[in-house]
This record gives C-alpha cells, sequence and structure tokens, in this order.
C-alpha cells in the first residue's frame, strides 16, 4: 500500500506538474482561447440574456419540442451560425482551491491507474505504455468525442493531446520504474 501511496503521490505531481507548466509558460495553450473585438459590449449582451452560470448551445429547440419540431428546427440551422457559451455571472477564481482540486483529481486518476495495472503490471515497458494508453483513452473519449458532436476546434484539442501524452508519459516512466523496483527487504 505504502508504495502505490508513494507511486500516485509522485505520478500526480508530473501529472499536475505537466499542466501547469504546459498552462502558464508553454503557451500552446494560447490559440484556444479567441479574443473577441468589443469584448466588454459582449460580455454585456450576454449578461443581458443569461441569468445564471451555466453552458448554452444558442440557438437550441426548446426543450420537450416534439421530434417533428426538432427536425424542423435543425433543417433551418443549416448554414447559420451557432455558438457554445460557457457563462459565469461572476469572476470568483480561486486559484488555491483549483489547485488542490486538480492535484487531488491527478492523485486519484494515478491510484486508479494504478489500481487497474494490477499487482501483475509488466515490465517497465509496458507500464509506460499502458500510461500512454489512458492518455490517449481520455483524449479520445473526452476531447475528440467534443471535436465530433461539438465541433471543438484542432487548436483546442491539439494541446490537450499533446498535455494527455506527456503528462501520462512522465508518469509512466515514473511508474515504470517505481513498481518494478525490488522491494525493500
Amino acid at each position: 500500500m505504502k508504495k502505490t501511496l508513494i507511486g500516485a503521490f509522485v505520478g500526480a505531481i508530473l501529472v499536475f506538474g505537466w499542466q501547469a507548466v504546459s498552462h502558464m509558460f508553454m503557451g500552446h495553450h494560447d490559440p484556444a482561447y479567441k479574443q473577441v473585438a468589443g469584448q466588454e459590449n459582449v460580455i454585456q449582451a450576454l449578461s443581458a440574456f443569461f441569468k445564471e452560470d451555466g453552458q448554452y448551445l444558442v440557438p437550441r429547440p426548446n426543450l420537450g419540442s416534439s421530434q417533428e419540431d426538432v427536425q424542423k428546427f435543425e433543417e433551418g440551422m443549416k448554414g447559420k451560425p451557432w455558438a457554445l457559451v460557457t457563462y459565469h455571472a461572476a469572476d470568483d477564481y480561486d486559484m488555491a482551491m483549483n489547485a488542490f482540486r486538480s492535484f487531488t483529481t491527478a492523485f486519484l486518476c494515478v491510484i486508479i491507474f494504478i489500481w487497474l495495472i494490477g499487482k501483475t503490471r509488466g515490465s517497465f515497458f509496458t507500464v509506460f505504455l499502458k500510461s500512454i494508453g489512458i492518455g490517449f483513452f481520455v483524449f479520445l473519449f473526452a476531447w475528440y468525442n467534443s471535436n465530433i458532436w461539438m465541433q471543438t476546434p484542432w487548436e483546442v484539442i491539439r494541446p490537450e493531446l499533446i498535455d494527455l501524452f506527456a503528462a501520462w508519459g512522465l508518469c509512466g516512466i515514473w511508474l515504470g520504474w517505481w513498481l518494478n523496483r525490488p522491494a525493500n527487504k
């Protein structure tokens, strides 16, 4: 258990650390967040319509619409603009709490990964490949599916792919070595 906890703790430092470095210093996430001209006017206009925090798909058919009405709506939308907006009524960003939650999430993910690979985890290289596989799995299921269904642009998901491969690659190198070390006698 001690080996698992130490492995997960250091693995979480590597995964979280890569994310921090990637977002704060590398700049490859910068193209994902475009700036709009007249942003004060845009946010005032959004605030006039959005009354609560949430994610909005604009336009969209009314909830409870018949299948016929939804189909008519979708046909009428072809070739027209649409937006997916995440809106917050107030900026209450808490860097310390967000960092704590993100590190805790990384720790739990590494613990789950160690549990999934089990006691017969394989060689250093096998653990490394399994770790890379987890990163690719997350990319496909979360980010690439977002590209498929919500047309999330490549400039948003490409840096996520890089981050997942790098973070879980580092974690895989660490765990491949750490979990395959001989136990102290």
